[in-house]
């Protein structure tokens, strides 16, 4: 015989479930050229833990970072602001100047959740500041030896400790004990520093590439031109890790899939964490680089510039809340991320937000934003700490189109259709005008939308 008490649990166990709040892992790599991963098309890397997130989820394939360097790409996932909304736009300016409300972090554990961090931080306002409640482990700094690095553990650490093992694993560990002693629900920031510089891969992984460079650039990569890059930044050897550029000037692409290979096996090791703990079908899980990487591009090493390999990122939305695996092509970016997020985690959020949630878009409807914005801010030389600067430019990128315009009032345009590689500039071409226009109106309603100071930075149209 049923009992009222048996009954009354039956009909409520269904709406519990769908209350539930669900579990948010972030996974971040770091300078992670759009293309390096085999479920983007690259035949010549192998991910295959990658490739299983986003056959069992959403790969969005036109997704960009909001601001492509290190520390201001953290402040838009904490602030869901833009750069020059938050006053954290450069490495050299690393805490929020204007930004004086609750982190998405701390709007998190506001609602109940564990909020932990494990790896990469490289900002000035502290793990606790921001509303973490646990820090296992973390890195300070922009980088650092892979192999025994300093680290500081725990939340309210100040001093690095020198930890043994190679920092990817360390890492790694570290977020599987999270999963594993987490109470529900939690979030789980998981930054690596993989694949930054200074590059240390373990021997196995090494040996997939190994005398195989010059074959294993990305299929839509350009082909390599001679550098244009300062002398600070050509391939300098850190302690501990291999060089960008080879003696032959080719990127020394065998590293650095080796490094991405090495993230991809312990990214493996987070997923099973998270399918032994039982909470697949409850976690969201948002997979993407904090940055691209040139790799070579227009004779170009690292990130910051507007072009293509540097702000195109990886992005993976699965987990099991992702019922429709897919390929989209909505414009995501970064700052969409934060929005993301609250939504998932019914959470109205304290402030308005830059960005849009991508929930539609991995439900498998229309995304409601056409087109993609990214900002650098900064144009001082203390800025990228490599001994030259970049003018401050706002991205605008379209499906089909791309429009820069830089501080000082260039603009350059052009069609990704043809022109992948962005090698013809079409802005002052009259066939192309109307595309133009259409472009530059997006770029003046996000100007206006967000408040951004740069709306002056167009000049007037010449007549006729």
């Amino acid at each position: 015989m049923i009992t009222r008490r048996a009954l009354l649990a039956s009909l409520t166990a269904p709406l519990a479930a769908q209350t539930r709040k669900p579990n948010i892992v972030l996974i971040v790599s770091d300078d992670h050229h759009w293309q390096c991963l085999s479920a983007a098309g690259n035949p010549n890397i192998s991910t295959p833990n990658l490739d299983r997130l986003a056959q069992r989820g959403v790969l969005f394939q036109n997704a960009i970072i909001s601001s492509s360097q290190c520390a201001p790409s953290r402040g838009i996932l904490l602030s869901g602001l833009e750069c020059y909304q938050n006053g954290l736009d450069s490495n050299g300016h690393i805490t929020f100047r204007f930004f004086r409300g609750a982190t998405v972090v701390e709007q998190l554990r506001r609602a109940g959740y564990e909020t932990n961090l494990v790896g990469k931080w490289h900002i000035e306002p502290t793990p606790k500041e921001c509303g973490f409640t646990k820090a296992p482990i973390w890195l300070e700094p922009a980088a650092t030896a892979y192999l025994n690095p300093p680290l500081r553990h725990g939340l309210d650490a100040t001093a690095d400790t020198d930890t043994p093992g190679h920092i990817t694993e360390i890492f790694t560990q570290h977020a599987v004990n999270v999963i594993r002693q987490a109470r529900q629900p939690y979030l789980l920031w998981l930054t690596y520093n993989a694949p930054h510089t200074p590059w240390t891969a373990s021997e196995q992984y090494r040996k997939l590439y190994e005398g195989k460079n010059a074959s294993l650039a990305p299929p839509n990569h350009p082909k390599p031109q001679p550098s244009r890059q300062p002398t600070a930044l050509k391939g300098t050897k850190k302690k501990g890790g291999a060089a960008m550029v080879r003696p032959d000037g080719r990127f020394d692409w065998e590293t650095y899939y080796a490094v991405i290979s090495e993230l991809d096996a312990n990214i493996g090791k987070v997923i099973e964490a998270i399918e032994a703990s039982g909470q697949w079908n409850n976690t969201l899980i948002l997979f993407f680089g904090d940055n691209g990487f040139l790799c070579g591009a227009k004779g170009l090493q690292g990130k910051v510039h507007p072009w293509e390999s540097s702000l195109r990122i990886p992005f993976i939305a699965s987990g099991g809340l992702v019922k429709r695996p897919a390929k989209s092509s909505a414009m995501a970016a970064s700052v969409d991320v934060p929005a993301t997020v609250l939504d998932y985690a019914g959470i109205r959020s304290s402030h308005p937000l830059a960005g849009l949630s991508l929930r539609s878009a991995i439900n498998g409807a229309a995304f409601p934003r056409d087109a993609s914005f990214s900002a650098w801010n900064d144009g001082r030389v203390e800025a990228l700490f490599a001994g030259f600067s970049v003018e401050p430019y706002r991205a605008v990128r379209t499906a089909t189109h791309k429009l820069i315009l830089w501080e000082s009032g260039k603009q350059a345009f052009f069609d990704l259709r043809t022109d992948p590689f962005e090698e013809k500039d079409l802005a002052a071409d009259p066939a192309h005008a109307a595309a133009l226009r259409s472009i530059q109106d997006r770029l003046r309603a996000r100007m206006k939308a967000t408040a951004d100071p740069a709306a002056g930075w167009f000049r007037p149209t010449p007549a006729g």
